[in-house]
């Protein structure tokens, strides 16, 4: 005999968590599952969340230890220097991934949410008013099935396969210090003062980082790397094993992990019948760094409103897509001119002050470019460097060209769902025109 509810969620994450607690935030009856413990649900390391995105999910901010950090200046370096700009202070905060996750979970519990650990779903069935979804304990019935599972997206409705040179193999770690000292002369001999981040880019093709960040405080240091070996370069994994063995000030590790992050564009259409996509399994990833953290606190309230207005999975994929759907696509351009970069190319154009510092901040937390008066001086200072560059404004060329048409095919999402197929292969041409020559 199944058991009904209104929302049954196939991930326990920190995409799945959050889409339980908005639901039943919103009176929804909801159960989620997640094949591994609760608390061993979702990533184990830091990641980088916009402060907006909490205020967007009616979400308090974190506060220790789930707030790791945050206010500090972060510094992008052309390969390992020289050649860098230093983006100021945004809102921007290291959140550990592991506590948000079980806030998220306690507080969709006490909104009335079922989470449940251990539960593999294997099977579903779909008919005219909801699915029917088997699992290694129950049976269960459902209005409507939230696939937060991952990149891959659930075994009975995988996610479409994505170009590997639309993955990136990301890694992550906090260790220990063991020389403090060697710590603090590594960072000053860069220019940096300690707790700020300092990010080497481009260091194994041009959308590769090696990001760290020192707490003196707590003598810890976060690592944040990324690759994509399609492409023929050094996965994330590979890029902090090869920092850590180089810098032997650099201790134990006390927590991180690794995990394959997608980088290609959002998928055009979320929904299939009952079943909803949310997170990596949609693709809500702003590529440009591949952070995914905020969108899936964002989207998760943005799909729990509209179910519980009475609107369907399908109205929740076109809203977005009017919406975020050009933001998030225009990142992915950007992530895609990126790899066509060499270290000597982000030399030349730190140098010529068209990667404008206010600008390059607002992108770093995912908002629009917006163009007040604020940042005039950063427009100045582009428009000077353009002047100076000519050649890099032939080079960007394309990529404003395909970000402003990408602007215009997200408000011409189509009202009808049999058109969303049109609508998304001529979204792909695109960004195609993006992929550099030698992916």
């Amino acid at each position: 005999m199944s058991r009904s509810v209104d929302v049954f969620v196939i991930g326990a994450g920190t995409a799945g968590s959050a889409a339980a607690r908005a639901c039943a935030r919103r009176g929804l009856s909801v159960v989620a599952i997640d094949r591994l413990p609760l608390h061993k649900a979702g990533a184990d390391w830091l990641n980088g969340v916009p402060g907006h995105a909490f205020k967007r999910a009616d979400l308090a901010r974190p506060t220790p230890p789930e707030l790791v950090g945050s206010g500090h200046a972060f510094h992008m370096v052309a390969g390992f220097g020289p050649g860098r700009v230093t983006i100021p202070a945004v809102d921007l905060l290291e959140v550990h991934m592991g506590h948000l996750v079980q806030r998220l979970q306690a507080d969709a519990q006490a909104a009335g949410a079922r989470m449940l650990g251990e539960e593999v779903a294997t099977a579903w069935e779909s008919d005219g008013d909801g699915a029917s979804i088997r699992t290694s304990h129950a049976t269960w019935r459902a209005r409507f099935v939230i696939d937060a599972s991952g990149v891959k997206g659930v075994p009975f409705a995988p996610s479409p396969a994505l170009s590997r040179t639309d993955l990136c193999a990301a890694a992550q770690e906090v260790r220990a210090v063991s020389d403090p000292r060697a710590a603090h002369r590594f960072f000053e001999g860069h220019g940096v003062a300690s707790g700020d981040t300092l990010c080497f880019t481009g260091v194994s093709g041009g959308y590769s980082i090696v990001n760290v960040r020192f707490d003196p405080e707590q003598q810890t240091l976060s690592l944040l790397t990324g690759g994509i070996p399609a492409a023929g370069h050094q996965s994330g994994r590979q890029l902090l094993d090869d920092f850590v063995e180089r810098h032997p000030w650099i201790g134990s590790m006390l927590s991180g992990g690794a995990r394959v992050i997608p980088i290609g564009p959002p998928m055009a259409r979320f929904d299939d019948g009952p079943l909803v996509r949310i997170g990596d399994a949609a693709r809500q990833v702003f590529a440009a760094h591949g952070s995914g953290i905020g969108a899936q606190l964002i989207a998760a309230e943005a799909l729990a409103t509209t179910l519980a207005d009475g609107n369907s999975p399908w109205d929740y994929s076109r809203r977005w897509h009017r919406t975020w759907g050009s933001h998030f696509c225009g990142s992915v351009a950007f992530a895609r001119f990126s790899r066509s970069l060499s270290t000597e190319d982000l030399r030349d154009l730190f140098a010529t002050g068209l990667l404008a510092p206010r600008l390059a901040g607002r992108a770093l937390v995912q908002e629009r470019l917006g163009l007040g008066a604020h940042v005039l001086p950063d427009v100045a200072g582009m428009l000077l460097g353009a002047a100076k560059a000519p050649r890099w404004l032939a080079r960007m060329a394309p990529l404003a060209g395909v970000m402003a048409r990408l602007e215009l095919h997200h408000s011409q999402y189509p009202a009808s769902p049999d058109r969303v197929s049109a609508w998304g292969a001529a979204r792909d041409a695109l960004l195609d025109r993006m992929i550099p020559p030698s992916a």
